[in-house]
């Protein structure tokens, strides 16, 4: 074992350079497979070995519940087993200073937006990985966001937007992500547009191979991002004790804190964030064994499932941090966590040790829908008393907090004074389809010919209970509508937005 201490460990995505043998069931670390295999969760992921070239189709799925994946890749002809949700990605490279590639383009990219509307898109994958992955500068990130952002809203609105993917939340990677923001609102003058963001969270050392003459011993891992004037990072020590961080869970929920912070303070505070990959890279030879990577996996899938901040949280999704979880990989024996192996050449992929834990994570789970109102908003607020009548517009986001993949429908209605104490309806009753994991959607009532004064306007959700919830109390909300007897005009204050 003393001999280990010091061994030469260079982990480099695109590129295997060591080989982590498949290490299958055992006395030790055998678990019965489920036959159970429940409807999808939302909150669940697998990221798809992108290094072989096999399909989802190849795995049997149902198992893990998933509700969505990513292949690395934006096919025109994505697989739903089990009717789970597919998230394209779109790969890029710098040419030059400031120019990019994209891929897939032209009619690729066209045919993969027309085969995927309403899709989460992810905009590059570990873009701040130099050498391996997309390794792009933060100014030509924040162009290739920008055009690519352009491109498929204008052929999809209703496409969703994610941006980063980074390798992980560290201090220097935040930095970079600081670069990005403020190279956008140079080059374009304002903010940028994102509608979630991405993140990636191995525990990996951080060191400059040119700082430290390519010395694989000290800079293995994740490097330092482009365009980043910096050293070292994060510090992992090449030794076996010391890449016991690599599954560090205070580390873990450090990174995952600290994005959700970061988000918050550049005001993306309402926006979702997918944990698009991790999982556990080193082998069971460097002492992650079987059990190990299962506990960490059930540690992990506690805390992203539960995680939550009443200041920085997501409000759509009852203050959690991430939104959504996706694990490395489902048959990349390269890397150890492989959720699939195959017991001979021909055999088809069977569940691992690593995936047989995933299934008995999630066949307990049971699923749950959790609607409420996160807004209410009338138009006009502040009607003149002496204007006559007034038609108002009054809209609610409502938001589901539950575990479903599949959309719940529930009945939203309006009143005019609170519903328990004889409130009066507005108009007829309004309806959405939700899925959990925070999604929203708006709801909307117009009001005519009404006199201006006072009011106390209500929207509920479920106001019959028709649907179970873990809470029935946050169903309801209210505001008012204060009438004036006058209207004095004041200059707009906006706050500035301050670069990074």
């Amino acid at each position: 074992m003393a001999s280990r201490t010091a061994l030469l460990l260079l982990i480099l995505f695109a590129g295997v350079l060591f080989t982590a043998v498949p290490t299958l069931a055992n006395e030790d670390n055998s678990v019965p497979a489920t036959p159970f295999a429940g409807t999808p969760l939302c909150r669940f992921g697998v990221n798809v070995s992108h290094g072989n070239q096999v399909s989802i189709d190849s795995f049997n799925t149902g198992p893990l519940r998933m509700g969505w994946y990513i292949d690395y890749g934006a096919s025109a002809s994505p697989s739903h087993p089990n009717g789970s949700e597919y998230a394209p990605v779109i790969r890029l490279t710098q040419i030059g200073s400031s120019s990019y590639t994209y891929s897939p383009s032209g009619t690729a990219l066209n045919n993969a937006i027309a085969a995927n509307l309403g899709a989460v898109w992810m905009i590059g994958n570990e873009p701040d990985r130099i050498d391996v992955q997309d390794d792009i500068e933060p100014q030509v990130y924040a162009k290739a966001y920008h055009d690519l952002y352009k491109l498929i809203k204008a052929q999809d609105p209703t496409a969703r937007i994610f941006a980063g993917s980074i390798v992980q939340p560290t201090a220097v990677r935040l930095t970079y992500l600081d670069l990005v923001l403020k190279a956008y609102f140079q080059q374009y003058g304002q903010p940028m547009p994102v509608d979630g963001w991405s993140i990636h969270n191995f525990i990996l050392n951080e060191r400059s191979c040119d700082a430290y003459g390519n010395d694989g011993n000290l800079c293995w891992g994740a490097e330092i991002p482009p365009g980043v004037d910096a050293t070292d990072g994060l510090i992992i020590h090449n030794t076996l004790e010391d890449l016991q961080k690599t599954i560090s869970m205070d580390i873990f929920r450090k990174h995952v804190d600290d994005f959700r912070r970061w988000m918050y303070d550049r005001g993306y505070g309402d926006k979702p964030l997918y944990l698009s990959e991790y999982g556990v890279l080193l082998p069971a030879s460097y002492g992650f064994p079987p059990e190990v990577v299962n506990k960490f996996m059930n540690d992990t899938f506690d805390y992203l499932r539960t995680a939550r901040n009443s200041t920085y949280g997501y409000a759509a999704d009852d203050n959690r941090l991430v939104q959504r979880l996706s694990w490395y990989s489902t048959s990349d024996t390269s890397y150890n966590g492989f959720l699939y192996y195959k017991p001979s050449q021909n055999a088809p992929y069977e569940l691992s040790p690593m995936g047989t834990n995933y299934a008995n994570y999630v066949a307990p789970i049971a699923e749950e829908t959790e609607l409420y109102p996160t807004t209410l908003q009338v138009s006009p607020p502040a009607p003149l008393t002496s204007g006559g009548p007034v038609t108002f517009t009054i809209s609610a986001k409502i938001a589901n907090s539950g575990n479903t993949l599949a959309g719940r429908q529930a009945v939203v209605r309006f009143y005019n004074g609170d519903p328990a104490k004889g409130g009066v309806q507005i108009g007829a009753d309004q309806s959405v389809t939700l899925q959990g994991c925070g999604a929203v959607a708006t709801a909307s009532v117009t009001w005519a010919n009404i006199t201006p004064k006072d009011y106390e306007i209500f929207v509920s959700v479920d106001p019959a209970n028709a649907i179970s919830e873990p809470n029935e109390k946050n169903n309801v909300m209210s505001t008012r509508v204060v009438a004036s007897t006058t209207r004095v005009l004041l200059p707009v204050l906006r706050k500035a937005y301050i670069l990074p």
